[in-house]
Order: structure tokens, then sequence, then C-alpha cells
């Protein structure tokens, strides 16, 4: 069974979500609670951005698998768990497609049509996949969201002139600054949201762009997009003189210390304008109280966001419910896969001995043709069979079709021996 849970900007208050957002020990707690034996879950897909952290899961038992859930969550957070229960979101069945469909869609999202989200929901399956968390249904789910996703940017200008939280906090920015092409900007992080932003300052014509990174992956990021990159022992320099910085390494870890901004206040001509794009924020409460420091951070975003055109939301919605529709039907289809497999191997078996047993009294020159023609009577056999299957599963009539197999071949799906 399907099962989302999580928390977004919709529904609990950045802070609560920022405490919410342990993506590595919770990923780690998730794995080990479905390698045990009678697991309630079987699989999950971690799915963190800057306004949500859900876990999309493939649950053998609704209840045992969210109470599981949200005592892992608690434990990765160190949050009550009966407070972390009242900040989660609890979706299951046909509602788990129906939310992650807006959810890659970009409805969603703080700034609606966002540009980041197809490519979070994409990466969030590639790290399921590559550390073996996925199961086939959950693969499915995100593969379809992937597939609306890339219809309503290429079909729905949903998201136009590629809207973002980056873009949009860059906006306020530019509004306080002036035009960005002439200002110096200090990136700080090389993630993924990193490259977003420094995608964001280019089509601005912003040339003038530094970049550090306390993991030291900065040379390495600068040089493939033609930035500066900056040593530590030189951030001082650049914060004094920058008219920019947009921290956005989402580390967790403080990126811009306090000793290390009030050393360069004074020497500055104007108040030192900060981006924080981060969830678990970058720049500490301490910095954010000087009076010469200016924040900018996803609840400065949000608020300048504004609405995406109503007839753009309204064909992205149907897209979504069109999206679920298919989604849910193929999902019926394959409940019967046991089934067909079942009977090719029955038939194919049936087959191979009697191939077997009428090869030794054939030529050997005569024989592959033997073998091909068995071969093609059998894939004509099972076609109708194998389309019915799927035409009776979408229909909700799967139980004759089980019935007729036992009834017909012997072949008892109860019985392990005829599963896959």
């Amino acid at each position: 069974m399907l099962v989302v849970i999580g928390a977004s900007h919709h529904d609990v208050d950045l802070a609560d979500l920022e405490k919410l957002s342990a993506p590595e020990e919770l990923s780690a707690r998730l794995r080990d609670l479905a390698a045990r034996d009678g697991a309630p879950i079987t699989g999950f897909v971690m799915l963190t951005t800057c306004n949500r952290v859900e876990v999309y899961l493939d649950a053998a038992r609704f209840h045992d698998g969210v109470d599981a859930v949200v005592d892992a969550v608690s434990a990765a957070s160190g949050i009550p768990p009966a407070r972390t229960s009242d900040l989660l979101q609890v979706r299951a069945g046909t509602q788990v497609a129906a939310h992650l469909f807006q959810v890659a869609s970009g409805l969603d999202s703080m700034v609606v049509g966002e540009a980041e989200i197809s490519g979070q929901v994409a990466a969030a399956l590639r790290r399921a996949q590559g550390a073996g968390d996925v199961t086939p249904t959950l693969n499915l789910l995100f593969q379809s969201a992937a597939h609306l996703s890339k219809r309503v940017v290429t079909d729905i200008d949903l998201g136009a002139a590629g809207r973002s939280v980056a873009s949009v906090a860059l906006d306020v920015a530019q509004e306080r600054l002036g035009p960005l092409d002439a200002s110096e900007v200090l990136l700080i992080g090389t993630g993924a949201y990193a490259r977003v932003v420094a995608a964001s300052l280019h089509d601005r014509g912003c040339t003038r762009v530094s970049v550090y990174s306390a993991s030291g992956r900065q040379t390495t990021f600068a040089a493939r997009r033609g930035l500066r990159a900056v040593r530590e022992r030189d951030l001082q320099e650049v914060l004094a003189r920058c008219d920019l910085v947009v921290a956005c390494s989402g580390t967790g870890r403080a990126a811009l210390a306090p000793t290390l901004v009030e050393s360069v206040l004074g020497r500055r001509d104007s108040a030192l304008c900060v981006v924080d794009l981060a969830l678990r924020q970058d720049v500490p409460q301490a910095v954010r109280r000087m009076p010469d420091v200016q924040i900018i951070d996803l609840r400065t975003a949000a608020r300048a966001a504004g609405t995406a055109p109503a007839k753009s939301v309204r064909a992205a919605e149907r897209a979504v419910v069109s999206a679920v529709t298919a989604f849910e039907a193929e999902l019926a289809a394959r409940q019967l896969d046991p089934a067909v497999v079942a009977l090719r191997n029955h038939v194919t078996t049936a087959v191979r001995k009697e191939m077997d047993r009428l090869l030794t009294r054939v030529p050997p020159e005569v024989a592959p043709e033997v073998q091909r023609a068995a071969h093609r009577m059998a894939r004509s056999l099972l076609h109708t069979p194998t389309v019915r299957a799927r035409q009776l599963a979408r229909s909700g009539d799967a139980a004759d079709y089980l019935q007729a197999l036992q009834t017909l071949f012997g072949i008892d799906l109860s019985d392990p021996g005829d599963r896959v």
C-alpha cells in the first residue's frame, strides 16, 4: 500500500520544518526498518526540499508502518513522538499519487511552477534506487511523476520565465540593491541550489561571482562555471566588499559565523545583504539580528512570489487528474502480473517437456526449426491471456482471472510455488 508521511510549508512553520529535516539519519533508520523480518514497510523514497520533508512508503501494514516512520522521524529529528505526530500529515492510496503529482508539477510549491522541483523529485528516486530502497510500485509512482513534470514544463506555461525560490529571492535582492549585472556576489555552497543560483545570476548578467564552500569543493565548482573560487583565508576580504551574499549550503551548520560578520561590518559602506535559501538555515540568528545585516530568506521569497496565471494552474491541475487516473489504471493492471508469470511458466514448462521428448525423434538438422515453431506457438497461446489479464485487472475483475487459472490449469496463486 502506498503511503506518504510528511510536512510542508502549507502545514507547519519553517522553523518546525527545519527541525524535521535530518535526511541522512532518517534514511538510515528507515533502511534499517525495511530490512527487518516482518517489517511494516518494504521500501521508501525520501523527498526533502527547501519547503518540504516527505517520506513515500510501500507499506505492508498501514498503521504499523505509519507508527514506525513517525518514531523514526522523531528519533532522527530529536522532536518528541507526540509532537512529531502532530506535525506530520499522512496520506494513503490514491491520495499519494495525487499529492506527489501536484508536487512534481510545481502546483504545491512555495513558488507555484518552480523550476527546481522536477529535478528534486528525480534525484530523490535516483538516491532510493542507488541505495536499494525503492520497490517496483514506488518506482512506477515516481517515474509517472517525472513524466507528468516534463509534460507540465513542455505544454503548460506554469513556471513562466523559470520561476523558482532562488529567482524570486534574487528579484527581491535586485529591488534592494539595483541591477545585479554590476554587483559583486559571494555564493556560499556548491550543491544543487548553488547551481541554480549560479545559473540565475548568469542570466541576469552578473559576472563578478565568487564561490566558497567549507567542503573545499569551490575550486571545481567555480572552474566549471567561470566563477572565482574563494579560500577561507580570503573570505573576510570578500565579505567586506561584496554587494550580496547568497548562502545555500544547506548543511545545517553556520555558513557565516557571527565573529566573521562582525569583523567586516565596520569596514563596509553599506549593510550586508544576505540571501539564505537553506531550509536548515545557513545564517545563524546571531547574524540575523545584527542591525547592519539584511536577510532575504524563504519566508521573504514566499511573500514576494505572488501567484501563477489561473489558466496555467487549471491546465496543470487537469494534467494531474489525468496522470493520477493513468497511474491507478497501470497499478491495477500490474496486480495480475504474478498470475501472468505463473501462466507463462506453466505453458513454457509444458512446451519444454514436450520438446525434450520430441527432439529425440527428429533429425538434428530439423531440431532448430522445431524449437522455433514451438516457441512461436507458446507466444501465440500466451498473448490473449496476457492482454485479458491487464483488461480484467483494470476493470476490477482480477478474481475471475485467478479462478479461471485454477479451474483450467490448476494454477493456485495461494500456493507459493506458483508465485513469481
